[in-house]
């Protein structure tokens, strides 16, 4: 059969340009409500060139699986990233990209995360016992800062254990600034990205004095790591991801500088705190929304914890799937990545549509989740989708179509870790406590956000209504 092969400006295109709004947390809101008019591929105008957006799941999976071989970081994009000092792997390419990778993927092998857990289960801990102390007060804590607070500890943990061997002085001054490192990468971010269509960016002298002292901290963490694991003698000694970044570094005989050390912890800590917490406040958003399902998960929890207040076992974190299903069906109906850019490194055919070198695209990785043609009633909140015995094969499942996670070479090395995080404190929680929906109280899609449900202590007498599966205001 022979295809009607056309070019980028026979699509159907968006008449006036794409303006970045100062405030971006809505971006997605733009390019999707475009698909809805526009249909699964059409182009916009950005800056001085077209934009082809994508938001079909089988040309998409194409471009995330040719990454990087005939698609690369969107340039402009990566400009951001080096303007904060945070340009490891995301904007890496070629051979510095494939070098960066194999480094950062064997730091969160399975055998290191069994380690890494140790400290994953110290903070859920410490959690568990703040908000039981809160009692009656717990209802009214603020949840938003509770849960990003917790990602925050539980990533800073992973990376760098509790810091409890450095000088008292050294432990605080470090501590603060990492864990002040979201709002200051965010908000540097924030204010760049309105600039995009320009060559150089405004300069803030308060953000590189700040970067320059938390690069500092990071820089005498490595070499604090560096001297404690000399003095383990031997590999595989590791007790936290820094160290396991330097263990494998060593046996490949690279430096901090040629896998950009610094900047890739940067890069790891801003592309896991936030979007795990972001994450995490969706799932409960959703739990509370359906008490069928919470009490599926509190059974589920219950039989693996015993009088455990939560899971000791790494290999009970994996018997969860509840638990699992839970956060699938979050990240399909309710993702926190809902675009990605990219940029075709060559002249290439995309389906019937030629494609020149050099041509931004954007990706509605988001928008394939909530497609019909992907999900049986892909509006409806109903983790059993994700439980093989529970799914109707006449019904339209494409997993290829979830990609909160991405797919591909450059599809997140952190997924095992972000879902080992979220688990073990999902457990946690629906052990001790119970999440309610707050009756009439909407939600709220701008950050923060209005919660639609509030926690308390668990009282497992507790009689749970019936509410249909799928009654909910979706975040998106």
């Amino acid at each position: 059969m022979i295809r009607n092969i056309k070019n980028i400006s026979e699509l159907p295109g968006h008449p006036d340009p794409i303006i970045m709004e100062p405030d971006l947390s809505r971006v997605h809101e733009i390019f999707e409500g475009l698909a809805d008019r526009y249909g699964k591929i059409f182009t916009v105008q950005f800056a001085d060139r077209p934009m082809v957006v994508v938001a079909d799941a089988k040309p998409l999976n194409f471009i995330l699986c040719k990454r990087p071989e005939l698609f690369g970081p969107y340039r402009r994009n990566s400009k951001i990233l080096e303007a904060i000092k945070a340009d490891g792997i995301e904007t890496a390419d070629g051979s510095d990209w494939k070098r960066q990778r194999e480094i950062i993927a064997a730091s969160m092998e399975s055998s290191y995360l069994t380690r890494y857990f140790e400290n994953i289960k110290a903070v859920t801990d410490d959690l568990k016992s703040r908000w039981l102390a809160y009692g009656d007060n717990l209802s009214q804590t603020d949840l938003e800062a509770e849960i990003f607070g917790f990602s925050i500890s539980a990533f800073t943990a992973i990376m760098f254990g509790d810091m409890a061997d450095m000088p008292p002085g050294e432990q605080e001054i470090a501590g603060k600034l990492l864990f002040n490192l979201p709002s200051v990468l965010g908000g540097r971010i924030d204010a760049l990205l309105p600039q995009m269509h320009l060559e150089s960016f405004s300069e803030d002298k308060a953000f590189e004095a700040e970067i320059k002292r938390i690069l500092s901290v990071i820089e005498n963490l490595v070499v604090h790591n560096r001297n404690v694991l000399a003095g383990n003698s031997g590999a595989g000694k590791a007790g936290n991801q820094l160290q396991a970044l330097i263990e494998t570094m060593e046996a490949e005989g690279l430096d901090s500088h040629a896998v950009k050390l610094s900047e890739n912890i940067l890069q790891i800590l801003l592309a896991s705190e936030p979007t795990t917490a972001d994450t995490l406040l969706r799932v409960l958003h959703y739990i509370a929304a359906n008490p069928c399902v919470q009490k599926e998960i509190q059974d589920e929890v219950d039989a693996l914890s015993g009088q455990c207040g939560i899971i000791e076992d790494i290999k009970d974190i994996k018997k969860l799937k509840c638990i699992d299903a839970v956060i699938l069906e979050t990240m399909r109906i309710s993702s926190v990545s809902r675009l990605v850019l990219v940029e075709a490194k060559t002249d290439l055919l995309l389906e019937d549509v030629e494609v020149p070198g050099g041509t931004p695209l954007v990706l509605l990785i988001a928008y394939c989740g909530l497609d019909k043609d992907n999900f049986h009633h892909a509006a409806v909140f109903d983790h059993q989708r994700w439980r093989n015995e529970s799914r109707v094969e006449s019904e339209p499942h494409n997993s290829k179509a979830a990609l909160g996670f991405g797919a591909g070479p450059r599809s997140c090395p952190g997924r095992g870790l972000a879902m080992l995080v979220m688990k073990t404190a999902i457990a946690m929680i629906c052990k001790n406590f119970q999440i309610r929906r707050i009756p009439g109280k909407p939600v709220s899609k701008d950050k923060p956000f209005t919660l639609g449900f509030s926690i308390e202590i668990r009282d497992k007498s507790y009689d749970f209504p019936e509410i249909e599966i799928g009654e909910v205001d979706h975040v998106y």
